[in-house]
């Protein structure tokens, strides 16, 4: 099976170029993330979700456009294409004027409007966001739908399993801009286990600060604070499902062309982690 899937992914890096001359727009990027890692009992060479990625679009007249995406999850500290149920992003879609609508698997609402805000690590980031078990960053079998109101940018998605309810999940969400504050909210529709959270970013004499507040109905909630300031990031972020706060950091390196050199350290009041990686985005 694998080896379908590599060949698969070298016919359509080697079909691209062809594909772009005719107007169809075909990309075929990704990047590659290892690093070497100290788990908190030993060092290992792990790979922090690497990706191969190819993206078409089409024109279809009267400013309206078709979309898709694929991504398949590579684990580069093996040299191997990860299969089963990645999550990865996988969707097609249609936009113009009014918005944009896609289905598949993809970016969810509430990461956009909220998770987005409280996670910006590279690796041991988030449980502020889904520590409490209701923080999703990509969606499956998902329908996605959003659109521009003025200054308010307003989505939504709605999760359709098999073998679940007709729908599993709906959530609602919004961003907007107020002077130089970014707001992001959203409310999640999940049975007994409600989601809501609201979240936000300013720049405040060159430090960049971003945080939210996420509660899961039945569950508890959760919070996430961080600053960014001369491409060093700290962050504090707690949840009720968990005993102990989290502080995790890093710090992100330019190199040209794509590649980056990233450290980040966790402590969870029990353990520290950390990895140093190098990322090659192309």
């Amino acid at each position: 099976m694998q080896k379908k899937l590599i060949a698969a992914a070298v016919a359509g890096a080697l079909v691209a170029p062809a594909a772009i001359a005719d107007g169809h727009g075909v990309a075929v990027s990704g990047s590659i993330r290892t690093g070497v890692e100290y788990t908190g009992s030993e060092w290992v060479v792990a790979d922090n979700f690497s990706r191969l990625r190819f993206k078409a679009s089409s024109d279809l007249g009267n400013g309206q456009s078709a979309f898709m995406n694929y991504e398949f999850r590579v684990n580069s500290a093996q040299g191997s294409i990860v299969t089963g149920n990645t999550q990865r992003l996988s969707y097609v879609g249609i936009k113009g004027d009014w918005g944009q609508l896609s289905m598949g698997s993809q970016w969810s609402t509430l990461f956009n409007t909220v998770g987005t805000f409280i996670d910006p690590s590279n690796r041991y980031g988030g449980v502020g966001y889904w520590g409490n078990g209701g923080g999703q960053y990509r969606m499956k079998e998902s329908v996605y739908l959003s659109t521009q109101l003025g200054g308010l940018s307003v989505s939504g998605d709605m999760q359709m399993n098999p073998g679940g309810d007709d729908l599993d999940r709906f959530t609602v969400g919004g961003l907007m801009s107020i002077g130089g504050l970014s707001l992001g909210a959203a409310y999640q529709d999940n049975g007994e286990n409600d989601f809501t959270g609201i979240a936000g970013a300013i720049n405040l004499a060159g430090v960049a600060l971003s945080g939210g507040f996420t509660d899961v109905n039945n569950v508890g909630s959760g919070y996430g604070i961080n600053a960014k300031l001369a491409g060093i990031t700290v962050a504090y972020e707690d949840s009720d499902s968990y005993a102990d706060g989290q502080i995790w950091g890093n710090y992100a390196i330019g190199l040209g062309g794509g590649a980056k050199a990233i450290i980040e350290i966790l402590n969870d009041g029990t353990d520290t982690k950390g990895i140093g990686m190098l990322r090659m985005d192309f």
